[in-house]
């Protein structure tokens, strides 16, 4: 196996613990979203979000990839919006 397909390898087994990861959070936003409905509150919370992204930032050890991990919070959190949103309209 040469360099490349070793890295890809790791790469594919990264995805892997990110999915069952995504899976884990997407079952909590669905019980969130659920007792937002119960309570009747909207479903974007911007200050929350701010404290997500806010979390993200101080978690992440390597300044070079800060700018590429807070995008992705924030791409995974507009999904979860979209999400509660489709649930709410069935």
């Amino acid at each position: 196996m040469n360099k490349l397909e070793e890295l890809r390898n790791n790469i594919d087994q990264v995805d892997q613990e990110i999915v069952r990861l995504l899976e884990k959070r997407m079952i909590i936003v669905q019980e969130i979203s659920q007792e937002k409905q119960k309570q009747e509150i909207t479903i974007l919370d911007a200050s929350r979000e701010q404290a997500v992204l806010d979390l993200a930032r101080k978690n992440t050890e390597n300044p070079a990839y800060q700018e590429t991990i807070i995008n992705t919070y924030k791409d995974i959190m507009k999904n979860s919006r979209l999400y509660q949103k489709e649930k709410r309209e069935k």
